[in-house]
Protein backbone atom coordinates (compact mmCIF):
# COMPACT_ATOMS: atom_id res chain seq x y z
CA UNK A 1 0.00 0.00 0.00
CA UNK A 2 1.56 3.27 -1.12
CA UNK A 3 0.51 6.56 0.25
CA UNK A 4 1.58 9.77 -1.28
CA UNK A 5 1.74 12.85 0.81
CA UNK A 6 1.23 16.14 -0.90
CA UNK A 7 3.53 18.63 0.71
CA UNK A 8 3.06 22.07 -0.68
CA UNK A 9 5.00 24.84 0.85
CA UNK A 10 3.29 28.13 1.17
CA UNK A 11 5.53 31.05 0.56
CA UNK A 12 4.44 34.49 1.54
CA UNK A 13 4.99 37.04 -1.19
CA UNK A 14 6.34 40.33 -0.03
CA UNK A 15 6.13 43.54 -1.97
CA UNK A 16 9.41 44.95 -3.04
CA UNK A 17 10.58 48.51 -3.29
CA UNK A 18 9.13 48.98 -6.78
CA UNK A 19 5.61 47.99 -5.73
CA UNK A 20 5.71 50.27 -2.69
CA UNK A 21 6.98 53.13 -4.84
CA UNK A 22 4.22 52.52 -7.39
CA UNK A 23 1.62 52.56 -4.61
CA UNK A 24 3.01 55.81 -3.23
CA UNK A 25 2.98 57.44 -6.68
CA UNK A 26 -0.58 56.24 -7.22
CA UNK A 27 -1.72 57.74 -3.92
CA UNK A 28 -0.05 61.07 -4.75
CA UNK A 29 -1.71 61.14 -8.19
CA UNK A 30 -5.13 60.31 -6.73
CA UNK A 31 -4.73 63.11 -4.18
CA UNK A 32 -3.74 65.52 -6.97
CA UNK A 33 -6.75 64.39 -9.01
CA UNK A 34 -9.13 64.99 -6.11
CA UNK A 35 -7.65 68.45 -5.54
CA UNK A 36 -7.99 69.21 -9.27
CA UNK A 37 -11.66 68.25 -9.33
CA UNK A 38 -12.42 70.19 -6.16
CA UNK A 39 -10.69 73.34 -7.42
CA UNK A 40 -12.38 73.34 -10.85
CA UNK A 41 -16.01 73.63 -9.81
CA UNK A 42 -17.13 76.17 -12.41
CA UNK A 43 -20.19 74.68 -14.08
CA UNK A 44 -20.24 74.40 -17.83
CA UNK A 45 -22.89 73.14 -20.21
CA UNK A 46 -21.82 70.19 -22.33
CA UNK A 47 -23.76 69.31 -25.47
CA UNK A 48 -23.34 65.77 -26.79
CA UNK A 49 -25.61 64.09 -29.33
CA UNK A 50 -28.59 66.17 -28.33
CA UNK A 51 -28.03 65.72 -24.61
CA UNK A 52 -27.23 68.70 -22.43
CA UNK A 53 -25.22 68.25 -19.26
CA UNK A 54 -24.42 70.87 -16.66
CA UNK A 55 -21.26 69.63 -14.95
CA UNK A 56 -18.30 71.08 -13.17
CA UNK A 57 -15.20 71.59 -15.29
CA UNK A 58 -13.11 69.21 -13.20
CA UNK A 59 -15.68 66.45 -13.45
CA UNK A 60 -16.08 66.88 -17.20
CA UNK A 61 -12.31 66.86 -17.78
CA UNK A 62 -11.97 63.81 -15.56
CA UNK A 63 -14.68 62.07 -17.57
CA UNK A 64 -12.94 62.93 -20.83
CA UNK A 65 -9.66 61.54 -19.46
CA UNK A 66 -11.36 58.31 -18.37
CA UNK A 67 -12.99 57.87 -21.78
CA UNK A 68 -9.60 58.46 -23.44
CA UNK A 69 -7.95 55.89 -21.17
CA UNK A 70 -10.64 53.30 -21.93
CA UNK A 71 -10.23 53.87 -25.68
CA UNK A 72 -6.45 53.53 -25.37
CA UNK A 73 -6.68 50.34 -23.30
CA UNK A 74 -9.18 48.84 -25.74
CA UNK A 75 -7.00 49.62 -28.76
CA UNK A 76 -3.91 48.26 -27.01
CA UNK A 77 -5.71 45.05 -26.04
CA UNK A 78 -6.96 44.61 -29.61
CA UNK A 79 -3.42 44.97 -30.95
CA UNK A 80 -2.09 42.45 -28.41
CA UNK A 81 -4.78 39.94 -29.37
CA UNK A 82 -4.02 40.48 -33.06
CA UNK A 83 -0.31 39.86 -32.48
CA UNK A 84 -1.03 36.78 -30.38
CA UNK A 85 -3.19 35.27 -33.13
CA UNK A 86 -0.43 35.61 -35.72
Amino acid sequence: MTTSTDTTTTTKRRGGFASKLALLITLVLVAALVIFVLQNTVHTTINFLGWNFDLGQGVSLLGAAVVGAVITLTATAALKVRRAVR
